[in-house]
């Protein structure tokens, strides 16, 4: 009767995991954002040698990710945070999801992030970071997409909280052209 109660535990392990990757649906787009590492919902296998050569390239590899296209991304709920920075020549709108949404999407289950951009620069975010700033996978700027020449297709960015201006401190945490995510 136990090995009965295990089996049935299994089961029904095994046919969430199977609904959570139901759940996040496949992407009808090109895929723009890629999460991988300690993640419950997946829509694609692991890496392949040939087929993900930009992977490759960047030397990261996976078992399991989620992948996103725009519509995807949307989906989640557009939220918008205007971000002056003195560096720049205006304040900018950005719009997007909450990153906390797309993380939720994907069933991450760790506490830090890498998130990493086209050019090789990563940027790693505690949980207490990702706590303590309302971070938004910024797809659009001033309503317009972020192109690959405009630090897209995502920008990582959030308004501060407390009010105070952003820094360069936090602007150089901000990695544009991102595509890929690790939840460690």
């Amino acid at each position: 009767m136990r090995w009965a109660c295990g089996l049935l535990a299994a089961v029904f392990v095994a046919w969430s995991m199977i609904a959570q990757a139901a759940e996040l649906g496949q992407p009808t787009g090109e895929v723009v954002l890629t999460v991988a590492g300690a993640i419950g919902a997946t829509n694609r296998g692991p890496y392949d040698d040939f087929e993900d050569g930009f992977f490759k390239h960047h030397d990261r590899k996976f078992d399991k990710a989620a992948t996103f296209d725009f519509a995807m991304l949307e989906g989640l709920g557009l939220h918008a945070v205007t971000v002056t920075y003195d560096k720049w020549p205006k304040a900018f709108r950005f719009e997007g999801p909450w990153l906390k949404d797309v993380l939720a999407a994907a069933g991450a289950s760790g506490k830090d992030i890498s998130v990493l951009a086209l050019d090789g620069f990563a940027s790693e975010i505690s949980a207490a970071d990702l706590a303590a700033y309302d971070w938004l996978v910024a797809v659009k700027r001033d309503g317009r997409y972020l192109d690959i020449g405009q630090r897209g297709p995502l920008w990582i960015v959030y308004a501060r909280r407390d009010g105070k201006a952003i820094s360069e401190e936090d602007e150089q945490r901000w990695p544009w052209a991102a595509f890929l995510i690790e939840v460690k």
